[in-house]
């Protein structure tokens, strides 16, 4: 996700929790923004182009996506509403669709609990890619989820149902549809929910073009919904990172960065998405934390980067796309 724009958590719907297609869900999956038409002409629409403020930026970011696979994206998610009518199960229909396969390599989707309130959180390297495979491994583990994206993904028939909407404008209208979206949140879980979430709030991003790339900061809004629940935590790593020409050109210009994220999903179709499933964390570890947002969200990013196969250098944060969230 990016602030500044919903990242697609998702998918065909959305191009997509997701992201996602699905999670953006990529400035902000939740993230970059992405514009969802409603009906079932969502696949035409598999664009960040609306996320520009500018008419030159939305033309340039098309051109850019068209030119690096968006229409052929388009064309292989072509009939799947026909396929969910008839019965078929979304995500698995958009998983098959783009070729996608899920390779848990670290521990087992039975660390997500059956029967109890749990918060799934990630890392976001890629956007799109890891945002649809969070609506994946919740739809395979847990029928009653929920994934907090931005409130664009609930105009898409298919993702309405599982949306708790989040706002990235800073207005009062803004605040008021993300106190709601707490509130919500929190009932969901006290019934023994499940709620899926990019605390980071962002694409991964490298803090200097060549470095390596990461999160940045985690957002308060996440360790705020721990700490007023009961659920238990479980992180999800996701392997991997966008291309190196991915992270220069988010240095150099959002329009440049939000027009190569198709490019980077397209790059990942027909392939097997690496994730390792944490051991949940519990209320005895949590509780103790929860006086402290940043201090829990540092912990679960740790946690969370902890479970990579490959040991890494530094757990440094990610750049940072927000003025008011930097040191």
């Amino acid at each position: 996700m990016d602030r500044k724009a919903p990242p697609p958590v998702l998918f065909v719907r959305a191009a997509h929790a997701i992201t996602s297609v699905g999670s953006t869900v990529c400035r902000r999956l939740y993230g970059d923004n992405i514009q969802m038409p409603s009906g079932r002409q969502i696949a035409r629409e598999i664009s960040y182009a609306h996320s520009a403020a500018t008419r030159p930026g939305r033309f340039m970011i098309r051109l850019m996506e068209n030119s690096t696979g968006r229409l052929r994206l388009i064309k292989r998610a072509r009939g799947y509403e026909k396929e969910v009518a008839e019965g078929g199960d979304f995500w698995e229909i958009i998983i098959r669709r783009y070729g996608l396969t899920l390779d848990v390599i670290g521990g087992s989707l039975d660390n997500i609990p059956k029967d109890k309130p749990v918060i799934l959180i990630a890392n976001h390297p890629y956007g799109i890619l890891d945002g649809m495979m969070l609506g994946y491994i919740l739809s395979k583990t847990r029928p009653d989820f929920r994934i907090l994206a931005h409130q664009v993904f609930r105009k898409a028939e298919d993702l309405n149902k599982v949306i708790l909407p989040i706002s990235f404008d800073e207005t009062k209208e803004a605040m008021r549809t993300n106190l709601a979206t707490r509130k919500e949140a929190l009932n969901y879980l006290a019934d023994g929910g499940a709620i899926g979430i990019f605390p980071g709030g962002t694409v991964s991003t490298a803090a200097k073009p060549f470095s390596h790339p990461m999160d940045p900061g985690w957002r308060g809004f996440t360790a705020r919904m721990v700490g007023k629940s009961d659920a238990v935590v479980v992180p999800l790593f996701f392997e991997g990172h966008t291309s190196r020409l991915f992270q220069i050109a988010s240095h150099l210009h959002s329009t440049l960065r939000m027009g190569l994220l198709i490019k980077e999903f397209k790059k990942r179709v027909d392939t097997p998405v690496k994730v390792v499933v944490g051991e949940p964390i519990g209320r005895d570890v949590l509780d103790p934390l929860a006086k402290d947002s940043k201090q829990m969200m540092d912990f679960l990013r740790k946690a969370t980067y902890d479970l990579s196969p490959k040991p890494l250098k530094s757990y440094d944060y990610g750049y940072e796309f927000e003025d008011k969230h930097r040191a």
